[in-house]
Parts: C-alpha cells; structure tokens; sequence
C-alpha cells in the first residue's frame, strides 16, 4: 500500500478496520461451528487429546516457554517501528471520518468467504485417505487448529499446532496423518510466508529489509503526513 501511494497513516486505518470486522465474522463463525460440531468433535477427538496430552505435556510446556521467549524478543525487535506509528496514529479518527462504508460493508462477506476456505483445506486434504474420517470433526478440528495460533506464543502456534494434529485434534488419519500435516502446514502458512518473503525481496532487497528490522531505517517507502 505505500508503495502504491498510500499515506501511512491512512494504510493503518483500513487495516484495522478490516482486522475489526474480520474478527467479529470470525466469532460468529466460531458460535456456529461450536453449536453444529464442537459435541461431535469432542467426542471423536477428546480421547485422544487428552491422552496425547498427558503423555507429551513436557514437549508442550518446552514449546510454550520457547515461544514466550520468541515472542518477547519479536517484541523488542518491533519496538522502534511502533514508536515511529504513534505519531500517525493520532491522525486516525480524521481517516475514520473520511473513509467510505461501502468497503467496510464489502469486507464482511470477503471475510466469511476467507475464514471458509482456509477452513476447508483440511477437509478437503483428508478426503485424498482412502478411509477419510467424518467430515464434521474435522472442519471443527481444522477451525480449531487454524485460530487457536491467534493465542499461542509460538509463530503460528508451531510445536503445539503439530502436537495437537498428531493428538487427534483433526480425527484419526490414520498412517498418512504426516503427509495431510505436511501439505496443511504448506498451504495455510508456508505458502503465504514464501510470496510474501519473496515480494518483499524482489521489491525493496534484503538489505532495505534488514534495516528495517533492526530499526535503523524509517518504514519502506513512508509518506510523512500533512
């Protein structure tokens, strides 16, 4: 967006707006698969989650404490770039008030349609099994491991994500549990990270980014605010 000419302050705007409305669609998601599946799922995969759980509970605390420490040193390293945003962010209501409905109405479906589909990956890669398990647990497993990364400490709730998979947390897979983890973790976080490292790169190179990071350069591209 600042690269196409977008003022940065305005940038931040519409994506919090739209982050706003996405998780208000992503909670009445949630209520509706918690009504329609969660007994079910439980049921299939609860056995199993606590078994895994109590015998794998040191790996799941190391994980937990690996991805505090991660998350606390990310916290720093953004430090400078948050200070560098308060400024613009004082501007923020004067954007609200020009800013249009209409898109902010669009990206309600938008949101539904996405949330729906990253859900539908895994049911729809535990089809290729040649004995796939109920589909209802595993949407609601699937919803369940894609939005419980919002919470965890890990990037994208790795180790405890894998854990929870391997527990039955999606059904019981049965030997080709690996391979339907694998191309999961590729096609809901792999894919995305890769494009983005890779647009990144081609567009401002690694040592643009590298400062940036580090905190010793203003935001790529910035535009200063009238």
């Amino acid at each position: 967006m600042l690269r196409s000419g977008v003022r940065l302050t305005a940038a931040l705007v519409g994506i919090t707006l739209e982050a706003v409305l996405s998780r208000l669609v992503l909670i009445a998601v949630a209520a509706w698969l918690i009504w329609e599946y969660a007994p079910a799922w439980w049921a299939t995969a609860g056995p199993g989650l606590l078994a895994a759980a109590s015998s794998a509970w040191p790996w799941i605390v190391l994980v937990l404490i690996v991805g505090v420490l991660l998350w606390r040193y990310t916290q720093r390293a953004v430090a400078p770039a948050t200070r560098r945003l308060r400024r613009p962010m004082r501007r923020v209501l004067v954007y609200l008030r020009r800013m249009p409905r209409w898109p902010l109405l669009a990206s309600l479906p938008l949101s539904a349609i996405a949330i729906a589909t990253r859900i539908a990956i895994l049911p729809l890669l535990t089809l290729t099994l040649p004995n796939p398990p109920p589909l209802g647990p595993v949407i609601f497993g699937s919803f369940a491991l894609l939005y419980s990364q919002m919470v965890l400490p890990t990037p994208s709730g790795a180790g405890v994500v894998e854990l929870g998979f391997l527990g039955g947390a999606a059904g019981e897979l049965g030997e080709g549990q690996g391979w339907i983890l694998l191309a999961w973790r590729f096609y809901t976080n792999g894919v995305g990270v890769l494009l983005g490292g890779w647009l990144a790169v081609s567009i401002y190179g690694w040592p643009a980014l590298r400062k940036v990071l580090r905190g010793k350069a203003a935001p790529l591209t910035e535009q200063p605010d009238a």
